[in-house]
């Protein structure tokens, strides 16, 4: 098998190398593929790190031609915890096909199991002789890696070109807490920092928290994200500090990006409510000289491995200007005394007393901002290549709204 990172990439370039045209100009003339799942055996829920369940794939060509078949099966709505590759045991079996080798993708953060000629690549398809058949036995488990906080999913089998009448799926339980725990991050505004204003420096607090059941089997970390109200901003010296046991400590980011605090392996319902305290405010040497809008967001992932973002909070706008230095006191001299004696000696009286010049008043920057709500629990709305790819073959089956209602069913 190959390692998923590899793997991943090469699925992707091989999807990319995929032509639609001539297969629909073909569709035409001749039947499409069918595809069909069988009942899985034992049967009964999946637990981590028991048994596993063995089902059939079958794929018809009802034509007059031969025609190819490009297997992909995906994993649908398995929790809010991306899945790692060694989470789930996958393994294909030729019953009436030829040798097959497979691999696991993770386009958009999901799992997806493919399964190629061993005699090939992946992304080669298999011929499927005209009025005939092929049969693979599919095995899918949970290994005791499995996020406990993930529940039951859907596994479809489709194809990764516009070949199939339509995909088929099959349901699996899993044991205990069939249903997936619940995953929320918002962030709230706090006011102004110790000793400035919230027009030079804006307090945050950034909320997790894990509802229903079970915790996280990976690290969890978050990502702050800024973009700028003028476009041309730049080296505004954005500044990012996060409160850790008990003391403010600078973030490593840049202007538009800053990795925030990492949450430990095992954080889920029994850990309550993680809050974050952050203070955003601009470097002393910003090149920044008045008021600017700054939109932040964020977004979590895990900390290894499948770390594509699943979730992530709305937009908080706040306004920034520059940190005021603290004024300089000055002094005013007295008049210079006369070095010209007088008739009668006397003493001259002394210089002046220095006199302070008044302080400057910081300016007070435009503020107001909507607080972040409930964020997204899934992937986010970037569609990728691969995902284009699939919507792409599923509208030219004329069944993209069976495979929407599916997955909106499940959420």
């Amino acid at each position: 098998m190959l390692a998923p990172a590899r793997a991943a990439a090469v699925v992707a370039a091989a999807i990319a190398g995929t032509a639609l045209v001539p297969f629909i100009a073909h569709a035409e003339s001749q039947p499409l593929l069918r595809v069909e799942l069988g009942t899985p055996a034992s049967s009964g829920p999946l637990t981590r790190g028991g048994a596993t369940e063995t089902f059939e794939l079958t794929v018809e060509n009802p034509g007059t031609e031969a025609r190819q078949y490009h297997p992909w099966l995906l994993l649908d709505e398995a929790g809010p915890s991306p899945l790692q590759t060694a989470d789930i045991t996958y393994r294909v079996e030729p019953v009436n096909a030829p040798a097959t080798a497979v691999l696991v993708g993770h386009q958009d953060g999901g799992w997806q199991g493919m399964f190629h000629p061993a005699s090939g690549s992946a992304g080669d398809g298999f011929q499927v002789p005209a009025g005939s058949e092929l049969t693979w036995k599919v095995t899918i488990g949970l290994t005791k890696s499995y996020p406990t906080i993930n529940g039951g999913f859907e596994l479809t089998a489709a194809s990764v070109r516009p070949e199939l009448e339509r995909p088929d799926t099959l349901a699996f339980d899993v044991a205990p807490n069939n249903e997936p725990g619940t995953f929320r991050t918002w962030m709230d505004r706090t006011g102004g920092c110790e000793g400035l204003p919230e027009s030079q420096c804006q307090g945050l607090d950034l909320h997790y928290k894990v509802g229903g059941h079970g915790t996280f089997n990976h690290a969890v970390r978050s990502q702050l994200i800024a973009s700028y109200g003028d476009s041309k901003v730049r080296n505004a010296g954005l500044v990012v500090e996060a409160k850790v046991d008990g003391g403010w400590k600078a973030m490593k980011g840049d202007d538009f990006f800053a990795t925030l605090p990492t949450i430990q392996k095992g954080f889920g319902v029994d850990s309550g409510e993680r809050v974050v305290p952050l203070r955003i405010k601009l470097a002393a040497d910003t090149a920044v000289t008045g008021p600017t809008p700054i939109t932040l967001r964020t977004e979590t992932l895990l900390d290894a491995g499948n770390n594509y973002p699943f979730a992530g909070t709305t937009d908080t706008k706040i306004t920034l200007g520059p940190v005021k230095a603290s004024p300089t006191p000055t002094t005013i001299p007295s008049t210079t005394p006369s070095t010209t004696p007088s008739v009668t000696p006397s003493i001259s009286s002394s210089a002046a007393a220095p006199v302070p010049s008044a302080p400057s008043t910081p300016s007070a920057g435009a503020t107001q901002a909507t607080t972040g709500s409930l964020a997204t629990t899934g992937s986010d709305s970037t569609t990728s290549l691969y995902a284009a790819l699939a919507a792409a073959a599923l509208v030219a089956l004329g069944s993209l709204a069976w495979f929407t209602t599916r997955r909106s069913a499940r959420r």
